[in-house]
């Protein structure tokens, strides 16, 4: 069977979408399976890169259109069929639509991961953002992919069921849906004596949209700031948004900039360290599709503190401690809790790192591979 995996998704600035993709191709690479696969690019430079730090020896093509466009609606589907493509996967929920058809019974099939339905589940989780100004486009497409995709791969049991009932695949779900975990890079599994923090670290990782619940975690620790350890900092690692001040705001009206840390995008070592050094890490959003963050810091021998709304639980598994989404003294208290209690902590690493042992590049390929062959 010949596979065209788009990794396209793999833009020049990191993203969760860029990482998942990245390793799914070097998991694939080091199972080395009896299929020919075929990567997508749009970037020359970008392509050499990804080769080169996957291992990956397959051949590719430089594609002259986005992922968005509209030649990529009209082009794609035509590229693959010449080129003796069996099976399509986007791993993320774009597709050229036209090029697959809702009633066909054409050569070329597709999978398309769809990593959660946040716009669908949460109208206001992110209210600037294109996807909410435009949500009657997105809901449509993403039913138009839903019926379209010969499969849909999910990131955990959570979005299965939002994905089953959100887009019309009641009936048609289960047999189509297949729940295959993130897979983590290797360096996080990595044994290291890398000391913690001195003073004690509190890590955010992530966006600063409405439904991370940013602010909260920074009311949280003015509330509990004073009950940590002495010299306890906040370090808020992920893009600087300007639609949503709201979390920057809250720190300076509380006068916590002196024992805050705000990054924007860091490199891939400068987080990895980041979670290494780091006394806990917090995720308190109201959804997640997987909630990334969470896995590769109990990887790393992390303690971690998120809520206990949609996939997180399936990813904190007993390891985590759970508070509920919106419950700021709830938080507080779970912060101060954990903080102050270097027997819990090591408890809490411990669990972390067996947990975390469930999300390896290699099984994600592996269960992977299992969908294409199944569809194709």
């Amino acid at each position: 069977m010949k596979i065209a995996l788009d990794a396209r998704w793999i833009f020049a600035e990191s993203s969760g979408i860029g990482q998942h993709t990245h390793m799914l191709i070097q998991g694939l690479v080091a199972l080395n399976p009896d299929h020919e696969f075929l990567l997508l690019f749009d970037d020359e430079e970008r392509a050499k890169r990804v080769m080169a730090e996957t291992g990956c020896d397959w051949d590719r093509e430089i594609l002259p259109y986005g992922l968005f466009s509209l030649q990529n609606q009209l082009k794609l589907s035509g590229f693959l069929k010449k080129n003796g493509v069996d099976l399509y996967h986007s791993s993320n929920y774009m597709m050229p639509l036209w090029g697959f058809p809702r009633h066909r019974g054409g050569k070329v099939k597709a999978v398309i991961t769809i990593h959660d339905l946040i716009p669908m589940v949460y109208r206001d989780h992110a209210p600037k953002s294109k996807k909410s100004r435009m949500y009657p486009v997105y809901a449509g497409l993403m039913r138009e992919v839903a019926a379209r995709a010969d499969g849909i791969i999910t990131v955990s049991e959570s979005s299965a069921r939002d994905v089953q009932a959100l887009l019309g695949l009641e009936k048609r779900g289960p047999g189509k849906i297949h729940v295959v975990y993130n897979g983590l890079d290797p360096v996080f599994h990595e044994a290291h004596e890398v000391p913690r923090h001195d003073p004690p670290e509190i890590l955010y990782v992530g966006r600063l949209d409405p439904y991370k619940n940013v602010p909260q975690l920074v009311s949280a620790f003015a509330e509990a700031r004073r009950k940590l350890p002495k010299g306890t900092r906040l370090r808020v690692i992920g893009p600087p948004d300007e639609r949503y001040p709201e979390a920057m705001a809250l720190a300076r009206s509380q006068d916590l900039f002196p024992f805050m840390d705000w990054e924007g995008h860091v490199s891939f070592p400068t987080l990895v360290e980041a979670y290494r050094r780091a006394s806990l890490l917090v995720l308190p959003s109201e959804y997640e599709g997987f909630g990334l963050p969470v896995a590769e810091a109990m990887a790393c021998g992390t303690p971690v503190i998120c809520s206990d709304a949609s996939s997180l639980p399936e990813v904190g598994g007993d390891a985590a401690r759970y508070v509920s989404a919106g419950d700021l003294f709830g938080l507080a208290a779970a912060l101060v809790e954990v903080m102050n209690d270097p027997v819990l902590q090591g408890r809490m690493a411990e669990a972390g790192l067996a947990q975390a042992e469930k999300f390896q590049a290699s099984t994600m390929a592996e269960e992977t591979l299992k969908v294409y062959e199944s569809v194709g």
